[in-house]
């Protein structure tokens, strides 16, 4: 009986690569992998011959665990496994194949650390590609997130990322960086709003952006009532007190417009009984 090694492999210089991903690529049976020609540069930089099929080729993996191990290839592209990864992987499993991770390197992950944001805790996106409204709607999502955001752009797809990015989460910090040939460069340090036209470049780049900004807490109760009081004095409606107010001070509208009729039902009452019988 073979094991599957699931294999982490470089998404930009091939050199990238962990000794011990070598020498398992260099003697498993069979390699599977999502893009067959990327994998078979990689594999010819290190003179390594052994076949390579499609991820989605279930029965050729079976048929060949049951001789020998296989390695199915996980790009450095995305930190997670692609669909038809981890199909294989499940069937693989389903069928009793002992399953051994071979860690590598993951370009967003390595975006992240260079970046200088913070980095304890994130949140990966993805990619913009494919369904561009199901893309927005995870954006507009997102938007109040305050752990710092990784993204993975295709190529010629950045400047209009960097737009709709901008226009939902406004002005935070921006890093770009790209696979290149000689590895991870970085583009741009700054802003969203800041990036200029030139990084439209056709290459794939991971942007990593500030989370939104920590939310001012609320104001104590008798900071509104003053606040409330002034505003009503003015001659301000208890509607128009309200919504200017809640923007200001982090509590509820409604909570904001019940304290401002009270307000206005005790100065009436008030008069009433100044105005005595």
């Amino acid at each position: 009986m073979g094991t599957l090694y699931v294999t982490g492999v470089p998404a930009a210089h091939p050199d990238n690569i962990t000794a011990r991903a070598l020498r398992h690529l260099a003697a498993a049976a069979l390699i599977l992998a999502d893009q067959s020609q990327p994998v078979r540069e990689l594999l010819a930089h290190h003179r390594i011959r052994t076949p390579v099929v499609a991820c989605n080729e279930i029965d050729t993996l079976l048929a060949t665990l049951d001789q020998a191990d296989v390695c199915l290839l996980i790009t450095g592209w995305s930190p997670a496994p692609s669909p038809s990864s981890v199909v294989a992987i499940r069937a693989a499993i389903d069928h009793g194949f002992p399953i051994v991770p071979i860690p590598g390197p993951a370009l967003p992950l390595a975006a992240l650390v260079v970046s200088g944001l913070p980095a304890g805790s994130f949140v990966y996106l993805g990619s913009p590609a494919g369904d561009r409204t199901a893309w927005r709607q995870l954006v507009s999502q997102v938007a109040t997130e305050l752990r710092t955001l990784v993204i993975t752009t295709t190529p010629g797809a950045l400047d209009r990322t960097l737009v709709e990015l901008h226009a939902a989460w406004g002005e935070r910090p921006l890093v770009v960086t790209a696979a290149t040939d000689r590895g991870l460069e970085t583009l741009w340090r700054g802003t969203l709003g800041q990036a200029p036209a030139a990084l439209t470049a056709g290459r794939p780049c991971v942007l990593v952006t500030g989370g939104a900004s920590e939310p001012a807490p609320p104001w104590a109760a008798e900071r509104v009532r003053a606040k409330l009081a002034a505003y009503l004095e003015q001659g301000l409606g208890a509607k128009e007190s309200s919504r200017q107010l809640a923007a200001e001070s982090g509590w509820p509208r409604r909570e904001i417009y019940r304290l401002a009729v009270e307000l206005l039902q005790g100065e009436r009452e008030g008069q009433e009984q100044d105005a005595g019988p």
